[in-house]
């Protein structure tokens, strides 16, 4: 008790709320990055295909949590970093080495976030993520559907489809059917093709996206341009389809992934494979559900001695000593994945190995956490750098 009064209850608060600030700061920033790849093809649905800012707001919405199992844990790795390397450089960490304070006990307030983070990610990847991606490809179907919508416009040339021209002369909605239905097809420059039916409906299949065309009494007038050759058609029943996976790109991965799956489905579709190489990929994933969110507790180990040690190296020395050490963790884990499927390891050590290792290195410098040094870690790498040079030669 009386080692844990030397910590003042004060800069207990003062300390969460400058990780709180620097978190939820970098947390909206990284993820933003994430999805800022995505709104170039959203303003494209907006643009081009008309759909509803709702809708473009779920999808935005429901595809935040995949980019969450990585900026999770990257932005309390920043945000420690960067908070105790701003309190060593203004000498507030010597502040409290000279009123006798152990700086171990910095872990009690970061670990504390940490733990917040932890539950936060575990609920994210076995919940939030594979409920998620379900809803996504709902809402992504009725953005196609809505983007085509070849069944709700009557007496118009629509060629919201590429190489299409659909003409609908009447739409029954109430029994979603169509009459008077004329296709002009190009997609294929050597072929053109048109067909024309008395009645039919649409269909989309979820899981290809192709669009199916079911048409009653019509005829096919086809035309072969290399051949010079005319043929015509008549049919009863004619079903015409064209794949929709191209006009969305994110249609592109009709099923869920293996990370997109909670830990149920995971082991359902274990169950139903037999090749191993595909069943050692579902075993990383099950564990992977576990192991990725306590890399922030890996983390904390780490990242008090490598933050109060930092001193002063500029301004956005902490951000890149956080990329830098974000980046090894996940170079570290795509390399013990292939060690693993080599040497057909335990798939549950090698998903906590990465962790294991970061563990590792933060105990380390634990050890000298108390030490006053002079010598900063950007000089330390150099030395290594120019040590390795020297032994290489």
């Amino acid at each position: 008790m009386k080692l844990l009064k030397k910590i003042p209850l004060k800069f207990n608060i003062y300390l969460l709320k400058e990780l709180s600030s620097i978190l939820f700061l970098s947390l909206g920033i990284l993820t933003f990055i994430l999805v800022l790849s995505r709104l170039g093809k959203i303003a494209d649905l907006i643009i081009n295909k008309g759909v509803g800012f709702k809708d473009i707001f779920a999808l935005i919405a429901f595809s935040v949590p995949p980019y969450l199992t990585f900026t999770l844990p990257m932005a309390f790795l920043l945000s420690v970093i960067v908070v105790l390397g701003r309190l060593s450089t203004e000498n507030e960490i010597l502040a409290l080495k000279a009123s006798g304070v152990n700086l171990r006990w910095l872990f009690v307030p970061i670990a504390f976030v940490g733990l917040i983070i932890t539950i936060g990610g575990l609920f994210n990847t076995n919940v939030l993520l594979p409920h998620c991606s379900g809803l996504f490809r709902e809402t992504l179907i009725n953005v196609i559907k809505k983007g085509i919508s070849v069944d709700d416009k009557e007496g118009v040339f629509n060629d919201s489809v590429p190489g299409v021209v659909i003409y609908i002369n009447k739409v029954d909605t109430a029994k979603r059917s169509l009459a008077g239905i004329v296709v002009s097809d190009d997609r294929d420059k050597a072929v053109k093709q048109t067909i024309s039916a008395s009645s039919g409906f649409v269909h989309i299949d979820p899981d290809t996206f192709d669009l199916y065309f079911m048409l009653h009494n019509g005829s096919l007038h086809r035309w072969e341009k290399a051949t010079d050759t005319y043929r015509n058609v008549s049919f009863q029943d004619y079903t015409f389809t064209m794949n929709l996976s191209q006009m969305v790109p994110t249609a592109g991965v009709s099923r869920k992934l293996a990370y997109e799956m909670d830990r149920n489905e995971l082991k359902k579709t274990l169950a139903k494979t037999t090749n191993l190489n595909d069943r050692y990929d579902l075993l990383l994933e099950i564990y992977k559900k576990i192991s990725l969110p306590l890399s922030s507790l890996a983390f904390i180990i780490l990242t008090v001695p490598l933050g109060v040690r930092r001193k002063v190296e500029g301004k956005f020395s902490g951000t890149l000593y956080s990329l830098l050490l974000f980046i090894f963790y996940y170079v570290l884990m795509a390399m013990t994945d292939s060690l693993g499927k080599n040497i057909h390891a335990p798939p549950y050590l090698i998903t906590f190995l990465p962790n294991a290792v970061i563990v590792a290195m933060g105990l380390y410098m634990v050890r000298s956490l108390n030490k006053e040094e002079h010598v900063t870690i950007s000089q330390r790498l150099k030395y290594l750098w120019v040590y390795c040079l020297e032994k290489a030669k």
